[in-house]
């Protein structure tokens, strides 16, 4: 698989001038009548969107954020309303995992109030055999890119998706 190295600079200068202008990005992909063509969204529901960034460090490597526009973590939210956004951070978490070789798997939320405000949690299955320098943090702020064909990402959100949606419904039937 080929890599491709991120503008970090242009990136961060692109975020802050959208942030600026009150543009948010997850919003338009957390709404399917704004989602734009170019963005991989894998499953959508009335809590959360799950999506792939637009570089992937990590094959499945995926965002998930709340629908609604929040940005205080934890402060924003009704502890029910965090507890169905967690939910789904698990049962990503568990597709993911299930999808990818993953040794282990990263979950944090990150974001700023200068930069995407909306807040959001990263998941990155890192692989087995990475070396230690290479992991943590260095595995998914590096500048470096896996360079993934359209239809290869479009086959994982769609198995991202089913497994979201098989989680969902398990829940559903239970209960």
């Amino acid at each position: 698989m080929s890599t491709g190295t991120v503008d970090t600079d242009a990136y961060a200068a692109r975020l802050r001038a959208d942030n600026d202008a009150g543009h948010c990005f997850i919003c338009e992909l957390a709404d399917p009548r704004t989602t734009p063509e170019r963005e991989i969204v894998a499953y959508r529901d009335e809590h959360c969107v799950v999506f792939f960034p637009q570089w992937q460090r990590l094959r499945g490597y995926c965002l998930l954020a709340p629908v609604r526009h929040v940005t205080g973590v934890v402060s924003d939210f009704e502890e029910p309303e965090y507890l169905e956004v967690q939910r789904r951070v698990h049962r990503l978490g568990l597709v993911l995992s299930s999808l990818t070789p993953t040794e282990r798997l990263y979950v944090c939320s990150l974001g700023s109030m200068q930069g995407v405000e909306h807040v959001h949690w990263h998941l990155a299955p890192l692989p087995p055999g990475v070396p230690f320098r290479e992991q943590q943090f260095a595995a998914m702020d590096k500048a470096e890119y896996l360079v993934i064909p359209k239809p290869e990402l479009d086959e994982l959100a769609r198995r991202i998706g089913a497994g979201m949606a098989a989680m969902a419904g398990a829940d559903r039937s239970a209960g």
